[in-house]
């Protein structure tokens, strides 16, 4: 299912958590070089910067080729060039797969992940392009979905991840917005529920051993999910997409949907600080702002001027005391770096301590110990 080497993500996922130990005081340095020689992962991962460089030179030689194939074989009728965008999709996987993952070990080198969302455009291009401008939405939105839940799960890509969950949700709004008389109503109510859904798959998978590899994917999904789920009940999204889509000035239940605008935060804030869920946090704190001026766009109390300087104060003052508090007393969160838990690092734990347990110790120099001797003269032979 997975493309890359699974020994290899399992051995970086458990040197990952041993340096953050060893940066932390918590392992020596030969403890730490120890579980580095017996956990090696052979993976190709540069920097960012090579990493970009390797991408937009992938992207150049990929154009290049596509152009060259099209003077060459000059499609022109639209199934012609469909054909066209599906054998260059089709054979971008193919080289990602066999040539640039099992041969030349690449992960998120710049490479794999260019030559991924081109197969994947490719592909989709080419199935999309004898379309008419009749055809709905949502045909494309089902076309796109199984490609990317497919190039998320195989590749274990976090933007594939994201656009899967964008495209299954517009999946499920669009399939709302026909339903006659109602659509109105249980459009927001969809969104709420489809990002609650997501939210708990995500954060269920995140607890799965099994599911350990997909990780990253699932912490995309969490963090969008608490967004979308925000957007939905916010009464200026709701308002807009009223007026754009159903050419409605005035939201029904405004009541509803003004109380969410202003709970929401606080109850992501709570919710956070009860389970310790730095996401959560942080996402609150930003919804706050946004709720502060979805409000100021229908009431002008104070000037835009004012109103995000007096923001910004609290919000400074609110941080600034906050981290001083922390920095004198421990609890459940802290100023200093905090040392994550779970399921998966107690697993790498006892992973580690095997691994140290199961290292040799250090032999004796034998230039260095005193020889000969068999009574009590402390080693000394009969010669010199």
């Amino acid at each position: 299912m997975i493309a890359y080497n699974t020994n290899w993500l399992d051995a970086l996922l458990t040197k990952d958590s041993a340096r953050k130990w060893h940066e932390k005081g918590l392992l020596s340095a030969e403890k730490w070089k120890a579980i580095e020689g017996h956990y090696p992962s052979n993976f190709y991962s540069p920097n960012l910067f090579v990493r970009i460089g390797l991408a937009i030179f992938t992207l150049i030689l990929l154009m290049a080729a596509g152009g060259i194939l099209v003077m060459i074989l000059e499609p022109e009728s639209d199934w012609a060039f469909s054909a066209f965008g599906i054998f260059c999709g089709i054979a971008c996987i193919v080289f990602l797969d066999s040539r640039v993952i099992r041969n030349g070990r690449h992960r998120s080198s710049g490479i794999d992940d260019t030559l991924l969302y081109v197969g994947v455009w490719a592909i989709l291009l080419g199935l999309c392009y004898s379309f008419d401008y009749s055809t709905p939405a949502l045909a494309y939105y089902c076309i796109a979905w199984p490609f990317l839940v497919a190039g998320s799960i195989r590749y274990l890509d976090r933007l594939m991840g994201l656009a899967a969950y964008l495209c299954s949700l517009g999946i499920v709004l669009l399939v709302v917005k026909e339903i006659p008389g109602l659509a109105l109503f249980l459009l927001p109510l969809a969104g709420m529920l489809v990002s609650a859904g997501a939210y708990l798959f995500s954060k269920s998978g995140q607890k799965r051993y099994a599911w350990r590899h997909w990780h990253g994917v699932l912490m995309v999904v969490e963090l969008i999910s608490i967004l979308t789920f925000y957007a939905s009940c916010n009464f200026w999204v709701v308002q807009q997409a009223a007026l754009s889509i159903f050419g409605l000035e005035t939201v029904p239940i405004a009541w509803f949907f003004w109380t969410c605008t202003f709970c929401v935060p606080f109850v992501y804030i709570y919710v956070g600080l009860r389970r310790k869920d730095r996401h959560l946090l942080d996402i609150g704190l930003a919804c706050v702002a946004a709720a502060v001026f979805s409000f100021r766009y229908y009431y002008h109390v104070l000037p835009l001027t004012w109103a995000a300087v007096i923001c910004g104060a609290v919000l400074f003052v609110t941080a600034y005391f906050s981290i001083r508090y922390l920095q004198h007393h421990e609890g459940a969160f802290t100023y200093e770096e905090d040392s994550e838990t779970s399921m998966l690092q107690e697993i790498e734990q006892q992973l580690i301590e095997q691994t140290i347990a199961n290292q040799p110790g250090p032999k004796p120099d034998p230039s260095q110990s005193f020889g000969g001797g068999q009574f009590g003269g402390g080693g000394a032979g009969a010669n010199f």
